[in-house]
């Protein structure tokens, strides 16, 4: 399908129906044939026929929460994963389908379990160790989270939304750090115009409008938009955390400064409150923290920094280059307004680690700082010294 029109997750399941409604495994397979002269997959690549015997096994219901784990990734010609799981469950109810992709995702060998670690120093990872210039640098560190008792966000229907942004205002009200929620709902206590909204993006905090996403669309988690969203910000702006995005909750710690173990120390605080307050957060006993996208569970923490990168990116006109650089060091670079945005003209990039699972969230942090090492002599040796721009932006 185009990439350019987007596609709503109530009329692109409907493709994969026959004419009283129920799932047509057919229509499905001749997609995925279709893709794979395209791109295929991990959701296409596993979607085999012990897979789709079994599914055929099982009641209506599941069959149709079947597709729409998929629906993303029979919508876009150009998924990797194409997989969003509607509820905590589908990671035990589809496992025989979803076991396969994940380990391969993450690239797991053998038993596996996640741990957790956050034991991170203060004073270790420190970003002037690699280049002086990097003396106040916006660094962030963000753990995706989902409460059990709620449908992941993909499936959540308009109340769902509006009644789990609710229960985080009381949250927010009483968990002890001073700051202030912001809601995208109309009519909310806490609403926030649309000129409000884009001076909180511009700053770097609050996420795009997901109805421009076709993936966040066609899998539904950009329905009802925008009730059920907002941001909570601490009073000093260096806590943070998204309701209603890709998960239920993204928990956030932005600092200016060059130690990344402050970030930790700050994120940490942020979700020990959160957990205080009584919320059970979803967990599989195997693969860890349960996401909506598989490629985020086992820590579910996404540590970067903004960075410009106007040599590797060729002022932001050779965004593949960078990310390929990136990619080849186990890091990866996007836009500032997350996956799927664009860099600006200056190359300015936010740059993680690519690995989620199966390791801690302390290992995350100095794979962070060991990958950024490398990637910040490529990028002096990319063009003549005369020739950089100051690599790093300042928030």
């Amino acid at each position: 399908m185009s990439q350019h029109k987007i596609f709503a997750k109530q009329d692109v399941r409907k493709l994969y129906l026959d004419e009283q409604g129920n799932v047509d495994f057919n229509k499905i397979q001749a997609r995925w044939d279709e893709l794979k002269k395209i791109k295929e997959s991990l959701a296409n690549k596993h979607y085999t026929q012990a897979v789709v015997e079994k599914v055929k096994t099982m009641s209506a219901e599941d069959q149709q929460r079947f597709l729409d784990i998929m629906i993303a990734g029979l919508t876009n010609d150009d998924s990797s994963v194409g997989i969003s799981a509607t509820r905590p469950e589908d990671y035990d109810v589809f496992l025989f389908y979803l076991e396969p992709l994940i380990r391969e995702y993450h690239k797991i060998e053998g038993e596996t379990k996640q741990e957790h670690d956050w034991n991170i120093p203060v004073g270790e990872y420190v970003l002037t160790k690699i280049d002086p210039a990097l003396e106040k640098v916006s660094m962030r560190a963000r753990v995706a989270r989902n409460v059990v008792g709620y449908n992941l966000p993909s499936s959540m229907d308009k109340d769902e939304r509006i009644k789990f942004e609710n229960q985080m205002v009381t949250v927010f009200e009483n968990f002890g750090i001073p700051g202030k929620y912001h809601s995208l709902t109309p009519g909310h206590k806490n609403f926030i115009s649309d000129q409000e909204a884009d001076e909180l993006r511009k700053k770097h905090f609050l996420f795009i409008d997901m109805t421009s996403d076709n993936y966040l669309m066609s899998n539904g988690v950009a329905s009802d938009w925008p009730y059920g969203r907002g941001i909570w910000v601490s009073q000093d702006e260096t806590k943070m955390v998204w309701v209603g995005e890709e998960d239920q909750l993204r928990i956030i710690s932005i600092v200016q400064g060059n130690d990344l173990g402050k970030v930790d120390q700050s994120l940490h605080e942020l979700l020990t409150g959160i957990e205080k307050s009584g919320l059970k957060f979803a967990e599989h006993p195997v693969y860890g923290i349960i996401t909506t996208c598989p490629t985020n569970m086992g820590t579910g923490k996404r540590q970067s920094i903004l960075g410009k990168f106007p040599n590797l990116s060729k002022s932001g006109t050779d965004e593949a280059n960078l990310k390929e650089k990136a990619k080849s060091i186990g890091l990866q670079a996007r836009g500032t307004g997350g996956e799927h945005s664009s860099m600006d003209q200056e190359g300015t990039a936010d740059i993680s680690p690519s690995a989620r699972f199966g390791v801690t969230e302390a290992i995350v942090t100095k794979r962070l700082f060991e990958g950024l090492i490398v990637l910040y002599q490529l990028e002096k040796t990319a063009v003549p010294e005369k020739g950089r721009n100051n690599c790093c932006i300042t928030f």
